[in-house]
């Protein structure tokens, strides 16, 4: 046995350098870390300057996830969010803002060592998670006589049905 394995293992590298030698000419822009299945093995997730979402698993395997997360000139730059939504369970937000104002956001959670998209929407006045996990979509309810009221959807995470639940006046995209 040699003293100096020529194989460094996944967990000994950083999501950057893993990420550095799959893909050599991505930027890393964010990278958010965590154990989202509470399965003591922490996963790295991702985002590039050129848009790409990547996962990259407790294995060390690197996933794309999505493309094209790019905020708008003058609008605040992409966001990565890990939440608690059950005692067993984390998921993963990414943002994005675009005009006119529009926040669009993407939920994943982790399936069979991948992320799989759980909820998708957009805030045109916003989105936000709060402490216990719940996303709050605010958007513009236009009148027909003229003007808008603020709108809000709430999503809760479902753990007997594996899906957000929609509640108040939400606008959900598929």
């Amino acid at each position: 046995m040699a003293l100096f394995p020529d194989v460094v293992s996944a967990a000994a590298m950083k999501p950057k350098d893993i990420l550095a030698e799959k893909y050599p000419n991505e930027v890393v822009k964010i990278v958010k870390t965590d154990d989202i299945n509470k399965d003591k093995k922490k996963e790295s997730f991702i985002l590039t300057e050129s848009g790409n979402f990547y996962l990259i698993n407790a294995k060390g395997h690197v996933v794309l996830i999505n493309t094209g997360i790019i905020s708008d000139e003058g609008f605040e730059p992409p966001t990565i969010q890990v939440f608690t939504v059950s005692k067993n369970e984390k998921h993963v937000a990414v943002t994005f803002s675009y005009f006119p104002s529009n926040t669009q956001l993407y939920v994943y959670r982790l399936q069979h060592g991948t992320l799989s998209k759980a909820l998708q929407l957009m805030g045109d006045q916003g989105v936000y998670i709060d402490s216990k996990g719940k996303v709050h979509q605010y958007w513009k309810n236009h009148r027909i006589e003229g003007g808008w009221d603020l709108a809000e959807g709430i999503f809760t995470w479902n753990t007997k049905t594996n899906k957000y639940k929609g509640s108040g006046k939400y606008v959900r995209q598929s």
